[in-house]
């Protein structure tokens, strides 16, 4: 069983959810002498909603952002640069019991690491918000304080583990109508620590790559900031036309409804800077110059993917054939990628069929091939992003001469991504809100279930906590046979599925 650290993270306490709020005022550090707040409202005689969103808001007003609720934290986005991250904090949350200090990050941080070194079990932070709540900032911070715990002999391991969350957050992050960094996949990171607590390696694992927003955005969002990031790189360093992009017309997969694309890729300054910070992510981690080559040729591929049109031809026997009017996308699109064009057109429409072992070559109509294109674009991406993890893995893997992974010990690190609620929820948003909502009924059972369990069991006369059980709920989607998802999975296997759902 693996041992337990929540940080439970909301954007503001009351009014609007989203609201930015700023303030000038610095930063000030709580001692145990002039900290008049509650630290951990388990102290609290009354703990009920109002009362916590109470004490929140008096702390958040004081700039104290973090808040311990038991082994919980809470953290308050400041939507500001706190200078409370340096070095310096980072040795005062080191080894020291946490009523030493007020709530931090670095106290989960320190709380799993020791616990980890302790007792010799594998340890667990789990990180979960709303969108926009600071997620990924806070899944950044424990790695570096982790890093900073579990020091090791190899100075350029701990370089690489501090670059891979920003090299595949580029990759899988993108901007929401919510947040301008949402995550959209799921990232469980573990970091590898030798048997006296010295950090040997990390693996990643991801899930739910939200692959659909390659090919389409909603209002108002854009696609991963990677195409971004290389498009003003390369406009930068004057090699459009190396990976066959064009400087004037955006790509499909990245125009947007204000037609500012391109004039945002020029002029912002931010986006070259990311593409520099891309560049040396690869290059710390270990990426060859040719890996990286690649990477950027299967981006620009997928681009000029998206930028093959097909028109309808009839002929004597057929009446739904497609074919490739304009030829330039199509041919970029297969020099970047290393295949033939002409095989490309007829991948893209046409289909085999195999029935009784004879193959049968259908045509696809225009509407059947644009599916096919884009299909195969949002496959492209995923497995390129697949790619990057198993890399990164092979490259942060230990060094088994240092010591054999059998016998150490990880901290895992769950950042999952954002809830979000609207009008209408896409359905790659239903697969995120599902998954947050079982992270929600884990954290309901070894918080409230398990230890009421646990009281009765041992004849402790104590309150039952009251709490909203989403255990319906969850069985409303994926308890089977007959609910949405179960559903869902057989339909699929159909032919001409789309149309039956």
């Amino acid at each position: 069983m693996l041992e337990k650290d929540i940080i439970s993270e909301k954007a503001s306490c009351q009014g609007e959810r989203y609201e930015r709020m700023h303030t000038k005022r610095p930063y000030v550090l709580q001692t145990r002498e002039n900290c008049c707040l509650d630290d951990d409202l388990v102290n609290l005689e009354v703990l009920d909603e109002d009362t916590i969103i109470h004490q929140l808001q008096t702390r958040y007003a004081d700039l104290q952002i973090y808040t311990y609720v038991g082994d919980i934290l809470i953290a308050l986005n400041p939507f500001q640069n706190l200078s409370i991250y340096s070095p310096q904090f980072s040795r005062l949350y080191h080894g020291v019991k946490r009523a030493s200090n007020p709530p931090h990050i670095f106290a989960t941080a320190d709380a799993a690491y020791q616990g980890m070194v302790t007792f010799c079990k594998d340890q667990c932070i789990i990180i979960s918000g709303e969108s926009g709540a600071g997620k990924t900032e806070s899944a950044h911070l424990i790695v570096q304080h982790l890093t900073f715990l579990g020091k090791a002999n190899n100075r350029a391991l701990r370089e690489k583990i501090l670059q891979v969350n920003p090299l595949v957050e580029a990759f899988g992050n993108a901007c929401t109508v919510i947040n301008d960094n949402s995550s959209r996949f799921g990232k469980y990171l573990e970091m590898m620590f030798t048997p006296t607590g010295a950090v040997m390696g990390a693996k990643i694992s991801e899930y739910l790559l939200e692959k659909s927003r390659v090919i389409k955005q909603a209002v108002g969002e854009k696609n991963f900031h990677i195409f971004y990031y290389i498009y003003a790189g390369l406009c930068h360093n004057k090699k459009l036309s190396e990976y066959k992009l064009p400087e004037r017309k955006p790509p499909r997969y990245i125009e947007n409804e204000t037609g500012a694309v391109m004039q945002d890729i020029v002029t912002k300054e931010s986006y070259r800077r990311q593409f520099a910070a891309i560049q040396h992510c690869f290059r710390i981690i270990g990426f060859s110059n040719e890996e990286v080559h690649s990477v950027y040729r299967i981006l620009a591929g997928i681009l000029n993917t998206g930028n093959i049109e097909f028109t309808a031809i009839s002929s004597k026997h057929q009446t739904d054939k497609s074919e490739v009017p304009n030829g330039e996308a199509l041919e970029n699109a297969a020099a970047l990628l290393s295949i033939g064009a002409e095989e490309l057109q007829e991948a893209l429409t046409s289909h085999c069929v195999v029935t009784r072992g004879e193959t049968i070559i259908r045509t696809n109509t225009v509407d059947k091939a644009a599916d096919v294109r884009d299909a195969m674009s949002k496959a492209l991406y995923g497995r390129l992003f697949s790619w990057i993890v198993n890399r990164i893995n092979t490259l942060l893997q230990p060094d088994k001469n240092i010591c054999n992974v059998e016998s150490g010990m990880n901290v895992g690190i769950l950042d999952i991504f954002g809830f979000e609620n609207f009008k209408r929820n896409s359905f790659e948003q239903l697969c995120i809100n599902i998954a947050n909502e079982q992270i929600q009924f884990y954290f309901n059972q070894h918080i409230f279930a398990l230890e009421q369990i646990e009281y009765q069991n041992d004849g402790i006369d104590a309150a039952l906590v009251e709490y909203e059980d989403n255990r319906p709920l969850l069985d409303t989607f994926l308890q089977k046979p007959m609910v949405f998802c179960p559903l869902l999975d057989e339909e699929s296997r159909f032919p001409q599925a789309q149309t039956r759902l």
